[in-house]
């Protein structure tokens, strides 16, 4: 507001004064008067607070920046889960077996930092070949297979 009414009063001035000498000294005080009412507002400024609320500022951004970056990792997951449990369906389905539903859960690497295949639940009765299939092509052993059905 200041900024804008000290110029809207350089203006009234410098076009009030007649021209020549006076309307210089006019328009470098009008200038002047312009350039306070720019720098008052930075003469008041708390920069204790302002390196607090900066420091507050960025404390939140790395809470918000670390959930958003957990959240990636479980929506990576989920894919992952998502994207090996229709594998197996589809391999069932081609080698024509009934099998009523797949649960697969994968765990973190910390080395490499990605999701692999842990566990499968297969809805189903045992069959080797699609044993085979899910160890080889997903590396998920027989140890850590689970089957649901008649044998």
């Amino acid at each position: 507001m200041s900024v804008t009414a000290a110029s809207l009063l350089a203006a009234v001035a410098v076009n009030l004064t007649p021209p020549g000498r006076v309307r210089q000294v006019t328009r470098l005080a009008c200038g002047l008067m312009c350039a306070l009412a720019v720098a008052g507002p930075l003469a008041r400024l708390d920069i204790d607070g302002l390196a607090s609320s900066l420091a507050l500022y960025g404390q939140r951004a790395r809470v918000i920046a670390g959930q958003a970056e957990e959240e990636a990792k479980m929506m990576d997951r989920t894919y992952i889960e998502d994207r090996c449990e229709a594998y197996i369906l589809a391999k069932a389905a081609e080698a024509e077996l009934v099998v009523d539903g797949v649960s697969l859960s994968a765990r973190w690497d910390e080395d490499d930092l990605v999701w692999y295949p842990w566990t499968v639940t297969v809805d189903a009765a045992y069959d080797g070949w699609l044993s085979a299939a899910i160890e080889g092509s997903l590396g998920i052993p027989p140890s850590r297979q689970s089957w649901r059905g008649d044998d």
